[in-house]
C-alpha cells in the first residue's frame, strides 16, 4: 500500500505574493476555482494578513469579501489562511483584542484552516491567536520558523514544537520562507520533532530561493512530514514553493500518493499561464542554488531595493559593505529570523551603519525591538547595544499583545458605529483614507465597465457583462 503525503495549494497566497506581489485580484482567482476544487489539494490557501493588507491599499478590495467569494465557488476543499499572531503589517504590534476578533471574524467568514506562526520561535505570541482561532471551529495549526544560526539547532525547534503541542494545536508547521532548509537538516529536524511532537501531523513549507526547495520537501517527507507547500507550475519556483505536479511525480517515484488530480492540475497551470501571458506577469524559473545566500539570508526584494537606495544617494558601490554589515547585525539583534518584520530591522539598519556610522542612526521601531516589544529574541540582545539604545528604559519581557495599548473602542468612538465586525477591524487596521479609496475602486467596479485582467478569459468577461441589467450588446477593444 502506498503512503499518503499531501499537498497544499497556496498559488493564490504565497505564489501570488512570491511572483506576483500579491497582485492578484479576486476576479482573477475565480474562473479557476472549481478545478482547484477538484484538483484533491489537502487543503487551499489563498489569504494571509498581507494579501488583505494589498488588498486594500492597491486592489480597492474588500478582503471580507474575498474570503466569502471565494468560500462559494469552492465546496469541496478546506480552506486555510495564516492568521494573525500580533502583526497585522510590519509598522506595528496590536492588542489581544484586535488579534482575537480577527481571527473569528476570518473564521466566521469561511476560513476553515488557520495556522499562526511565532516571530522569532517565541511561542507566546501565538497564545491569543491560536485561542481564538480554535473557539472559532478552525483547524488551528501552530508555524515554527526554519532559520539558520548558532542557536538554532533541532534542539531550540524541538523546543517550541513542545510549546505548540502544549496550547494544543492541530497540526505543527516547519516554515521555511527563506528556502534555507536542505536535505541533511530535514533528516536530523523531523525526527527530533515527531519526537516533540507524539502523533500531531508535522507539515513543510519551503520556498524555492536557493534552489533546495523541492529537495528539502521530499526529505522532509520522508523522514516525518505529512504534508507540504506546492504551487500551480506557472508560479512555482524562484522564489516561491515547489510546482505541483513536478512534487507529486517525485513523490510517487518515492512511493507515496497525493490524491492529486492531473488532468485537474494541468487545467490550473494552463489557467495561470494564459492569464501571466495576457497580463505579462512573470512566471517562476527555477533557482540556481545559491551558497551565498546561507550567509546573509536576506530577500531578494529587499537586496534589490537596498541596491537603488544607494543609487540615489551616490553609494552604490557600498552594497557588499551593506551585505557584510547584515551577519554582524543579525547577531548582535539576537539571531531573529531574516523573514517580516524582522529581516526589514536587520537589513535597515545594516544600511543605516553602512550610511551613517554603526549604530549613529536607530530607527524607534528597531529601539523598541531591542528593548523586547516585538518578542523575545532567540539569543539575548547584544548588551553594549541594548544599553546604547535603552536610554535608561529597562527591556521588556511580556508577550508583545499584551504590552500594546486597547484601541478598539477607541476607533469605534472615533469612527463609528460599525454594523460588523469586519467593517471595524478594517477601520482599525487602515487610515480613514485608504478605506475611502477601497471603496470609491468598489463602486467604480460595480459600473458597466468590466476588464480582461478582472474577468480572467474572454468568455467570463462575457459571461460576468450578461449580468449587468439592460447590457444588450458586449464589445471588446484592445488597448494600444
Amino acid at each position: 500500500m502506498s503512503k499518503r503525503a499531501g499537498l497544499i495549494d497556496t498559488t493564490l497566497r504565497d505564489g501570488n505574493q512570491s511572483l506576483w506581489a500579491t497582485r492578484m485580484t479576486t476576479d482573477m482567482m475565480l474562473p479557476i476555482l472549481p478545478a482547484m476544487d477538484r484538483a484533491g489539494y489537502h487543503s487551499l490557501e489563498f489569504m494571509a494578513t498581507v494579501n488583505m493588507d494589498v488588498c486594500v491599499r492597491f486592489l480597492g478590495e474588500n478582503p471580507w469579501e474575498r474570503i466569502r467569494r471565494v468560500r462559494q465557488h469552492v465546496r469541496h476543499t478546506p480552506l486555510r489562511m495564516m492568521g494573525m499572531a500580533y502583526f497585522f503589517s510590519i509598522s506595528r504590534v496590536y492588542p489581544d483584542e484586535v488579534v482575537e476578533l480577527f481571527n473569528k471574524t476570518a473564521a466566521r467568514a469561511g476560513i476553515e484552516h488557520m495556522w499562526i506562526t511565532a516571530g522569532m520561535n517565541d511561542v507566546r505570541t501565538t497564545e491569543v491567536g491560536i485561542r481564538a482561532a480554535r473557539e472559532a471551529g478552525c483547524r488551528t495549526e501552530g508555524s515554527i520558523q526554519f532559520t539558520i544560526s548558532p542557536v538554532h539547532t533541532d534542539e531550540f525547534f524541538a523546543n517550541a514544537a513542545a510549546e505548540f503541542i502544549a496550547l494544543g494545536v492541530d497540526a505543527l508547521i516547519v516554515k521555511d520562507a527563506g528556502g534555507l532548509l536542505t536535505p541533511e537538516r530535514a533528516a536530523t529536524l523531523f525526527p527530533a520533532l515527531r519526537q516533540a511532537c507524539g502523533d500531531v501531523p508535522i507539515y513543510c513549507h519551503s520556498h524555492c530561493i536557493t534552489g533546495m526547495g523541492p529537495a528539502a520537501n521530499i526529505a522532509a517527507i520522508e523522514h516525518g512530514a505529512s504534508a507540504i507547500w506546492t504551487c500551480t507550475a506557472p508560479l512555482a519556483n524562484g522564489p516561491s514553493l515547489p510546482a505541483d505536479d513536478a512534487m507529486k511525480r517525485s513523490l510517487h517515484r518515492q512511493g507515496y500518493e497525493t490524491g492529486v488530480d492531473e488532468e485537474a492540475t494541468a487545467e490550473i497551470a494552463a489557467y495561470f499561464r494564459d492569464l501571466a501571458a495576457r497580463l505579462r506577469k512573470p512566471t517562476g524559473t527555477i533557482a540556481e542554488y545559491d551558497p551565498g545566500y546561507y550567509v546573509h539570508q536576506m530577500p531578494g526584494g529587499m537586496l534589490a531595493n537596498f541596491r537603488e537606495q544607494l543609487v540615489q544617494v551616490g553609494m552604490s558601490d557600498r552594497l557588499a559593505a551593506v551585505m557584510e554589515e547584515m551577519p554582524r547585525v543579525r547577531a548582535e539583534f539576537g539571531y531573529p529570523n531574516v523573514q517580516t518584520p524582522f529581516s526589514q530591522f536587520i537589513g535597515t539598519q545594516a544600511l543605516l551603519n553602512v550610511v551613517h556610522g554603526r549604530y549613529e542612526v536607530v530607527p524607534d521601531e528597531i529601539r523598541n525591538y531591542l528593548l523586547g516589544y516585538w518578542g523575545r529574541t532567540p539569543a539575548p540582545v547584544d548588551q553594549n547595544l541594548l544599553d546604547r539604545v535603552a536610554r535608561g528604559e529597562d527591556a521588556v519581557t511580556g508577550r508583545p499583545s499584551e504590552l500594546a495599548e486597547p484601541i478598539l473602542e477607541r476607533v469605534r468612538k472615533q469612527h463609528g458605529p460599525f454594523h460588523t465586525d469586519e467593517d471595524l477591524l478594517l477601520a482599525t487596521l487602515f487610515m480613514p483614507e485608504v478605506l475611502e479609496e477601497m471603496r470609491a475602486s468598489q463602486r467604480k467596479r460595480a459600473g458597466n465597465n468590466l476588464s480582461m485582467a478582472d474577468a480572467g478569459s474572454i468568455a467570463q468577461l462575457v459571461r460576468e457583462a450578461g449580468k449587468i441589467p439592460g447590457v444588450k450588446h458586449v464589445r471588446l477593444t484592445v488597448p494600444r
